[in-house]
């Protein structure tokens, strides 16, 4: 159905227009009418990739009257990437509107900057569950005359912990607020939101996972030998180097050893995990929307958010813990009537993992082959020097464990290393020569510069 047929104002059709949007999704053709229409509570369970931004974010913007110079509605988020993204959404869709403002506030930056910006007249606000807390505890935002509150990614708030900040942020909410809850799944935390704060006789949307996640996506699998695995993805990549992806992995120790090998491979490729303070997840998410970077290393939790189009592929590099975190993942590519792909970096005693999550979610799986190049045996291994030592606080173990995690290394490649008080040495494969030096480039452990020599 088109965005006219469902009630939309001419104004907001006309930047979804120019955003090149023209056809509501099954999420925003039921979700919509509703929303416009009637005045009970929603309950939306939908997956990454179904249009469940603009479900929620098109009504709002019809519904709030911009002459009241006063917060009407409040849009929770589990991640300060997902907040802007919204946030971004709302001014997109608000162009030939009569101002609506916006503000996104969230942990990671300066708190008086937000507060300077909630002074000026505010319609919505995009809101992580903490800093919001922190802005009503300064009593530095009024939501007295809050009409809608919605909880976005509300599965996600809850695996992150933020379920006492919610039952914290519900319960002081004024009686007659209308919710809106969307979700992935529905878990026993979700159920309880439901039953403790909604009114009785809600709406529930369900939009089943099988009606997307095939949608234009070819889910696919590779079979890689042990201490193979990261040639692999280098065989992989080398046939993509001019198209963009995700790869996603299971912790942040992964996402920047990753991120470190990929540099030796010469992929341009950035790493989005916790410890990256805000300055610096701007600066990967700046370049990667910018072209500048290729691939994306990202954990599931920080790649919430991530809304950049015509991906052309997702790598699992590990597979997901849950089968709902396949299709949010899956669900980055594809999009907008694109094709992409989806692919699975497994072992041969994986199979079973991929049978299982194609019955369950009930897709198929094709799988490729990935050669990988044949190495050289002219000279199988080199010795390297280190400015390392007992003097540093290393030993043999934990240098080892340095090169794996710092440099990029497989702890199979490292061998024979030899550690004295002031000095190191270690031999690698001659195939790793070029990744760990530009691996450990400027690298400083107590204000001294690692140095390496070849011996």
């Amino acid at each position: 159905m088109t965005f006219t047929e469902l009630g939309i104002d001419e104004n907001i059709v006309q930047a979804l227009h120019e955003n090149n949007i023209s056809r509501a999704t099954d999420i925003q053709t039921q979700a919509i009418p509703y929303l416009l229409q009637q005045n009970t509570d929603l309950v939306a369970i939908a997956q990454t990739g179904t249009g469940k931004t603009a479900a929620f974010c098109l009504p709002i913007l019809q519904l709030v009257d911009p002459k009241q110079k006063c917060i009407q509605a409040l849009i929770l988020v589990p991640t300060r990437e997902l907040g802007q993204q919204v946030a971004r959404e709302f001014f997109l869709f608000s162009k030939h509107m009569p101002r609506v403002f916006v503000e996104a506030v969230y942990g990671g930056v300066p708190i008086d900057e937000q507060i300077e910006r909630l002074k000026r007249a505010t319609h919505i606000v995009v809101a992580t569950p903490g800093r919001l807390l922190d802005l009503l505890d300064r009593q530095v935002i009024d939501l007295r005359n809050l009409h809608f509150l919605v909880l976005d990614e509300a599965d996600e708030m809850m695996n992150m912990g933020f379920k006492s900040e919610i039952d914290q942020i519900l319960r002081s909410s004024k009686k007659g607020i209308r919710n809106m809850l969307f979700t992935a799944t529905m878990s026993a935390d979700i159920k309880e939101i439901i039953n403790n704060y909604l009114q009785p006789g809600f709406k529930e949307i369900s939009i089943n996972a099988e009606e997307f996640v095939n949608r234009n996506i070819e889910h696919q699998y590779f079979i890689y030998k042990q201490g193979e695995k990261n040639d692999a993805l280098k065989a992989f990549l080398a046939q993509r180097t001019d198209q963009r992806g995700i790869l996603f992995c299971r912790t942040k120790t992964d996402a920047k050893r990753i991120a470190k090998q990929l540099a030796g491979f010469e992929v341009t490729a950035g790493a989005l995990h916790g410890n990256l303070n805000q300055e610096m997840r701007d600066k990967v998410m700046r370049g990667f929307k910018k072209g500048r970077i290729n691939l994306l290393v990202a954990t599931d939790i920080a790649a919430r958010g991530i809304d950049v189009k015509e991906l052309d592929y997702i790598i699992h590099y590990h597979l997901p813990e849950k089968a709902e975190y396949y299709t949010h993942r899956s669900g980055r590519t594809a999009r907008a009537g694109k094709s992409g792909i989806s692919v699975c970096m497994i072992q041969s005693k994986d199979v079973g993992e991929i049978t299982k999550l194609a019955s369950e979610l009930q897709i198929q799986f094709d799988e490729i082959k990935v050669e990988v190049e044949p190495q050289s045996h002219s000279k199988e291994s080199i010795v390297v020097f280190v400015n390392l030592g007992f003097g540093q606080g290393f030993t043999r173990s934990n240098l080892a464990e340095f090169l794996v995690e710092e440099a990029g290394m497989n702890a199979s490649d490292v061998k024979n290393v030899v550690v004295e008080d002031h000095h190191s040495s270690f031999e690698i494969p001659e195939r790793y020569e070029k990744q760990l030096f530009i691996n450990l480039k400027g690298y400083k452990i107590a204000h001294r510069n690692v140095k390496l020599t070849l011996g």
